[in-house]
This record gives structure tokens, sequence and C-alpha cells, in this order.
């Protein structure tokens, strides 16, 4: 039996190509009613839609990319699951790309989507080496949009972020006011990602605010992984005065904090505190539960593709801002601080390594 084509879909539709082919790639642009006959047609009939012909005419791909600095965080997973989730009901693929926080492979990806002609961007943050390159590929018609940031008035794109400054403001301040004045941060590198800047800056506005000055020797600087947060907390475990209270800017990093603790002999929160940030799922599940920032991960990825969509389809360029509020979880992790000298015990491993 041939290959039916999209004029005879529509022909048993009883509506034009176009219309057959905006309720492929624009389904959210057709009737309800007329887009369920015409995929029961294609069901019944096995029709297959040449996309690529469809994205040749158009001299654009239907297809989005989303670049992830990492797969090894749930909390990237909730936001491109969201993505996925919303565009799907556009009709939009998507080609999802680790970026593994080097700022070489996202230039390499960020001009294969360009040559691509892809319908447009969803960065998960973006290494600041590479903004000159992001505006430049804006400006050559790519639509781009940042996520997980709130970019400076003068960075002319669209973002769906969060205050990271003033959420690690409010996370350090929460531990000062406890009673903690050696307070240690475990952040990402502070020089390639944004995020990871702001968060430093608001802790060490709130250690100002308290009277106190930072000590270069409480922060730790780590890409967030688990091992990572268990070797920079035994950094800080090692120090002749320790900290009391830890704020680690990812729970993947709290996480491994909280285990190099308990292998030094300390307890949590009765000998050390240790806040984390993201409320990811496991957060729930350690001992004791860990206190964290939520980050609205879901909305962030839900409104980033609605906005690009909005971009994407108006092709207009003005910059999208949304600015999502977090949120200071309160659970087991932190009190106020321990009387007297604060120094680790041992435990099976010996002084923390």
């Amino acid at each position: 039996m041939a290959q039916i084509t999209i004029q005879d879909v529509a022909q048993m539709a009883g509506v034009s190509p176009a219309t057959v082919s905006r309720a492929l790639h624009s389904p959210h642009l057709v009737s309800k009613a007329t887009r369920e006959n015409i995929e029961r047609i294609i069901r019944e009939n096995n029709y297959i839609y040449n996309a690529a012909a469809a994205d040749l005419s158009r001299r654009k791909s239907s297809v989005l990319g989303v670049f992830i600095p990492t797969t090894g965080g749930t909390v990237f997973a909730s936001t491109v699951g969201a993505i996925e989730e919303y565009a799907y009901q556009r009709g939009f693929p998507l080609m999802v790309s680790n970026t593994r926080y080097d700022p070489e492979i996202e230039a390499v990806l960020l001009h294969k989507c360009l040559e691509r002609r892809m319908a447009g961007v969803i960065l998960t943050g973006y290494c600041q080496a590479n903004e000159a390159l992001i505006l430049s590929m804006a400006e050559k018609g790519l639509p781009c949009l940042v996520a997980w940031e709130v970019l400076p008035e003068s960075v002319p794109l669209s973002y769906v972020g969060i205050d990271n400054f003033q959420a690690a403001y409010e996370a350090t301040d929460y531990l000062l006011g406890l009673g903690h004045r050696r307070v240690g941060l475990i952040v990402g590198p502070r020089s390639g990602i944004l995020r990871a800047a702001k968060r430093y800056e608001g802790y060490v506005a709130a250690l100002r605010a308290r009277g106190l000055d930072e000590d270069p020797a409480y922060v730790v600087e780590r890409h967030p992984t688990m091992l990572n947060g268990k070797e920079a907390m035994a950094r800080l475990l090692r120090l002749p005065k320790p900290p009391t209270a830890v704020f680690a800017a990812s729970d993947f990093m709290a996480i491994g904090a909280m285990a190099a603790a308990r292998e030094c002999g300390l307890r949590i929160p009765e000998d050390i505190s240790i806040m984390g940030y993201d409320d990811i799922e496991f957060t729930n599940y350690t001992s004791p539960a860990l206190s964290t920032v939520r980050v609205p991960s879901w909305d962030i990825g839900h409104l980033a593709v609605s906005l690009l969509m909005d971009m994407v389809e108006s092709g207009d360029g003005q910059p999208r801002r949304l600015c999502l509020d977090t949120q200071l979880v309160l659970r087991k992790s932190c009190q106020h601080p321990p009387p007297g000298p604060h120094r680790p015990r041992e435990g099976k491993g010996g002084v923390a390594r």
C-alpha cells in the first residue's frame, strides 16, 4: 500500500494541508475537535509526517535546544521534565545537551543550534565567558532564554530565574540568627557561574549585615556533587577553628557535607548545623532531614518554555523576564551553636580526610 501524503490526510479530514501541518507542529493553534480528527486519520492510515521537509520549507527547525550543566542532578531533571511536558503539548521536540560547566562545550553547542536553525534555546544558566556569543546568537535570530538566573538589566536576554543573592542571604542570615558566628560556605565556582557568584555575594552580605567579616578560609568552591561536598566539608573541619554551621549552596554538596561531619564523629545539628539549597527530593530522607532553600525548579521549566514559545511564534525579539520566589524550608539539620570549644572528634576514619 502506497504511503499517503499530507494532502490525502487533509482531504479525509476536510481541512487544508496547512491545517494538518499546524496540528502536527503547533497543535495549540488548532481546535481540539479538528486536531483529534486529524490525529485519528493519521493513526488509522499510518501516516508519517515529514518534519524535515516542513522545517526546510519554513527555513527553521521545530526542535528546541535545552542546555543543562550536568545530568547528575535531580534539580535540573525537574526543570527539563517541565520543559519537555509543555513543549510536547505545543508540538516541539527537545534536544537536551550537557555542557559539563565547560564554556568550550557550551560554545560548540550554541554554534550547532544556529547551524541547524533550531527554533530556540533554553540555557540553564550559562558560562559567563560565552555571554557575548549568546548575545550574538540572539541578534542573528536564534531565540535564547536563560533559566535559573536573574540577569543584569545591561544584558538584553530573556530569563526565568530566582534571586540567588537574596536566597543565599536569607539562608546565611537564618544561621547567624541562631547564634552562629563561624559560618562556612560551600559553593560552585564563582568565576564562571553567575548563580554561584550571586550566592557567594548573598552569603557575604548577610555576614556584613551582622557586623562580621568574611573569612576566606571558610569559603570552599567546588562543582556541586556529593563527593565534592564531602571533601569541602572535610577541609573546613580541619581548620584550627572550624565552622559551627555550614551553608552548602547545593543540596548534593550539603548531603556530602553531612557524611563528612558524621565520619568525624560530629552530630547534626548538636555539634554542627548544615543548610542546603535546591530542596531536592532526597532532603526529606537524610538523617536528620536537611534544612534548605526551596527552588521552584518545575515552575522555572514550565514558564521558561512558555516564554520561549511566545518568542518563537511572535518573532519580536523583545526580552521576557520573570523572577520567581524561593522559600526557606526548615527541617532538623540546624540549631543554635554548641557551647564551648568546637573540635571534630575522631570517627571511624579518624580526622576528616
